[in-house]
């Protein structure tokens, strides 16, 4: 192949993982505003997001459900999931939590629309397509094709927010679910060292936003 041609191939690779990223950065900025917004009102909604990428048109619908727990022993707690085009989130919460661990919500729930969101991605774009696996256990999901990619992208959210690095974050999260692993710390030393190695090589392709 000429080098010239090489070149502008690889520059146009780049520029066109730019743009997707920044259309993506765009829908997760208008569903989180629609999740804050609506958990303000406290209210319970559906929300349908048209999202356009590689000249294809998707319609994303966010179903949101919110639930007061007067005696919840945590300020709240967020659940979510995704299954093709839709998005389930629900917040259990204890209302004299609030205003004082809003701004704690609003950074999670933008962590937690930027993994689902990544799962859309993989659904529905070849240059993102990963198939689903049958996993037997935490370990087994946490490393999983689908699971890597989702998690190191809202974990680097985190980190951006928080400013603190992405191994910081990644320990964080680490102490948060310490409970769902079955061996910790043997365990996590392997789902870090996969999630990072493949941070380290989607930041060489300019495929995630910067993080230290």
């Amino acid at each position: 192949m000429n080098k010239n041609i090489l070149i502008e191939s690889i520059v146009k690779n780049i520029s066109r993982t730019i743009i997707n990223e920044a259309k993506s950065d765009k829908l997760v900025k208008q569903i989180h505003r629609f999740l804050v917004n609506q958990f303000k009102k406290r209210e319970s909604a559906v929300e349908d997001f048209l999202f356009t990428r590689d000249g294809e048109d998707i319609e994303v619908s966010v179903y949101f459900a919110i639930e007061e727990i007067e005696d919840f022993n945590h300020p709240f707690s967020i659940d979510a999931g995704s299954e093709w085009d839709e998005i389930d989130v629900t917040i259990e919460y204890r209302p004299d939590a609030f205003p004082k661990h809003m701004n704690e919500l609003s950074s999670e729930l933008k962590e937690t629309v930027e993994h689902e969101v990544e799962h859309l991605l993989q659904t529905f774009f070849e240059d993102k397509y990963i198939p689903h696996e049958d996993t037997e256990n935490n370990l087994e999901y946490l490393i999983s094709g689908r699971e890597i990619p989702a998690y190191v992208k809202g974990l680097i959210t985190r980190a951006r927010h928080k400013k603190i690095s992405l191994d910081d974050a990644m320990e964080e999260w680490f102490r948060e679910n310490i409970l769902k692993f079955d061996n910790p710390e043997a365990d996590w030393k392997i789902v870090k060292s996969k999630w990072m190695d493949y941070a380290n090589s989607a930041r060489e392709k300019n495929q995630i936003k910067k993080f230290k």
